[in-house]
């Protein structure tokens, strides 16, 4: 039997895992170019002649694998049922829960280990601890517990194997019993409470203070507040070599003497005992590739033990500053920097999560750095085309905003204004309009109205207006809102470009084609001043002017704009950002009009697969790209 394992800690890295498996079951890249990549895995592995396992693991949050609990269900998203006697899919979670599943799916509860089974894990790893009674009488200890199991015999191997003994470290399982019995002692653990969740949760927890314990005495003192930074971490892999400064951590009294050296020793102690896993990689120029990841027991645990300790507060402190520092040279809308943010964004949004979550106050500095960086990483999804995930990390970083300043404040104001963008964008116009026109309302009482982020909003909700078809309204709240931002921004600023933009949608929207192409320039040739001609609002602008020239019969011109500005759009920002299909769905369109009704049909047929992937298949962007793909085939 062939087995493919998919860890599926990090979403993005999953769905890339899936893309490769498809190649690896027989998929040519020509495929991908007709159907959604899930479509294309699936086809094959259902082909295969041979009998395959697929394990998709720690998937604790089910909508990773699909956009919703119905498309799960119903078979269109990345796990489906096989259809195929030669397959099987086993997925391994810690939810439970049978209403976040799909009701294909049998859920089994895997028991801990039994005393046998357990005795040989222990045996396997450290043989030389002591008999086979003994290690089973370790392994009804630990109740089964197959991390705690690991964490064990580890321990033991690696003190049996130290050049240096440390004097009074178990050395057998016998001594680890009493050393662990010592420890239940201390801290009040109730054995008639075995197997249950928190019992579990602490009985890991003595095996890996011990651990920590036994490095501390080998000179690995920064192993266990390493071990703290990364439990305030999300459980996704963190690009360590990146992110953990020398200089960062030695301002903070938790991270003696931080040299290089030492906490490449202290890293590799903690994965020599299972504690971490490190990913090495071989090109040390690629600072962004080398990946530590943590057991999720072992992260709750010893955020529990930090919390306890009444330490979490600096640790979380620390972490904030090293996440700033990582990603203060990003840029949101660089997609070249992409590929980091994918990497650093998870582990800045969790920052939030944990001072909401556990009630961790830092100082206000630190919460506003932690904040900021939060507000950068919601606008890379935001900028990437991320639309539903962007809308989730911009309510938390508003919803704590309000919280912590009040909603009338700089940091609530900007935060809600980009959250309604997100909003709009991610399909939810009216939801949009709504919030706009209240938090307008709240900008309105605490800046006032010519306040540069009362403008934004102002623009953003004029937009909203417009894209639900109320052209004229539109119109004339936008000329109103040019001639203020002229006056106070200066014609050149960005918001006041945008409005130009904006107004010549709503001026070619009116069949104005010749008024708005003016508009289009002016926005063009302000924007190229600060701006490259891949910049996204650069091939907005000009995709828009093509479109006007198709409006006024120069439709083959408008081709040969629209071929140039899809090339620019997919080599830079990707096939499937939705900014790249919008402008081929421009093309279908146009292509349609010269008579190229198949070139029409096949283009159409790809965008909707990418924008059911991306965007999802109630978004209004998808439902009209089907609507123009049922005119044409009908």
């Amino acid at each position: 039997m062939k087995v493919f394992w998919i860890p599926a800690e990090e979403p993005e890295g999953m769905r890339a895992a899936l893309y490769a498996l498809a190649f690896l079951a027989g998929a040519g890249e020509s495929e991908f170019s007709h159907a959604h990549p899930a479509d294309i895995l699936w086809r094959r592995l259902n082909a295969l002649d041979f009998f395959w396992l697929l394990i998709i693991d720690n998937v604790d949050d089910p909508a990773v694998l699909g956009g919703s609990r119905r498309r799960i269900t119903e078979g269109t998203e990345w796990i489906r049922p096989p259809e195929t006697s030669n397959g099987a899919i086993i997925i391994s979670s810690r939810n439970g829960r049978p209403e976040r599943w799909a009701p294909w799916i049998k859920m089994r509860h895997i028991a801990p280990l039994d005393p046998e089974a357990g005795a040989l894990i222990l045996l396997d790893l450290a043989p030389s601890a002591g008999s086979h009674t003994h290690a089973r009488d370790l392994a009804r200890l630990l109740d089964g517990l197959p991390l705690a199991l690991e964490l064990a015999g580890r321990y033991l191997a690696a003190v049996s194997s130290s050049p240096f003994p440390i004097r009074g470290s178990a050395t057998t399982f016998a001594e680890y019993m009493e050393t662990y019995s010592e420890r239940i002692e201390r801290l009040g653990m109730d054995e008639s409470r075995s197997h249950e969740p928190e019992e579990d949760r602490r009985v890991l927890s003595l095996t890996w203070e011990i651990s920590l314990d036994l490095l501390n005495e080998q000179g690995h003192d920064l192993a266990r507040p390493l071990l703290r930074l990364f439990s305030c971490c999300a459980p996704s892999p963190f690009p360590y070599q990146a992110i953990l400064r020398p200089e960062v951590l030695s301002a903070s009294p938790l991270f003696p003497d931080p040299t290089p050296e030492r906490l490449a020793g202290a890293l590799r102690a903690l994965a020599g005992l299972s504690l971490i896993t490190l990913d090495f990689v071989p090109r040390a120029d690629d600072l962004w590739a080398a990946k530590i990841n943590m057991h999720q027991l072992v992260r709750t645990m010893t955020r529990i033990n930090a919390k306890r300790s009444g330490s979490l507060a600096n640790y979380l402190t620390v972490l904030i500053q090293l996440l700033e520092t990582a990603s203060q040279d990003l840029e949101a809308d660089n997609a070249g920097d992409w590929p980091k943010w994918a990497a650093i964004a998870p582990h800045c949004t969790a920052v939030l999560e944990l001072v909401v979550a556990d009630g961790i106050d830092p100082a206000s500095d630190d919460l506003r750095l932690a904040m900021q960086t939060a507000q950068r990483v919601a606008w890379y999804r935001y900028m990437s085309g991320q639309y539903n995930q962007s809308v989730i990390d911009h309510e938390q970083a508003w919803n704590l905003a309000v919280r912590s300043w009040g909603r009338g404040s700089i940091e609530a104001l900007e935060t809600a204004g980009n959250l309604g963008r997100a909003m709009r964008e991610n399909g939810d116009a009216s939801g949009a309009e709504e919030f706009f026109r209240s938090t307008l309302a709240i900008a309105h009482e605490s800046v006032g109205d010519e306040h540069p982020v009362s403008l934004t909003i102002r623009l953003s909700l004029a937009r909203t207006v417009r894209e639900t078809g109320r052209f004229s309204e539109a119109e004339a709240e936008l000329r109103a809102l040019l001639s203020i931002a002229r006056r106070v921004l200066g014609g050149r600023h960005a918001d006041t470009l945008m409005i130009v933009l904006n107004l010549a949608v709503c001026l070619r929207a009116q069949g104005r084609f010749e008024e708005g192409i003016r508009y289009y320039e002016e926005a063009l040739a302000g924007w190229r001043e600060d701006h490259s001609e891949d910049d996204l609002n650069t091939l907005d602008i000009r995709f828009e002017i093509a479109q006007s020239k198709h409006s006024i019969g120069l439709v083959d011109e408008a081709v040969g704009e629209l071929r140039g500005i899809v090339e620019i759009a997919a080599r830079v920002y990707g096939d499937e950002h939705p900014n790249t299909l919008t402008i081929r769905h421009g093309l279908a369109m146009s292509l349609k009009t010269l008579g190229e009704t198949q070139a029409a049909i096949e283009e159409l047929r790809q965008v909707l697969e990418g924008q059911r992937a991306q965007l999802g298949a109630d978004h209004p962007l998808y439902l009209s790209t089907r609507r123009a793909l049922e005119e044409l085939t009908q």
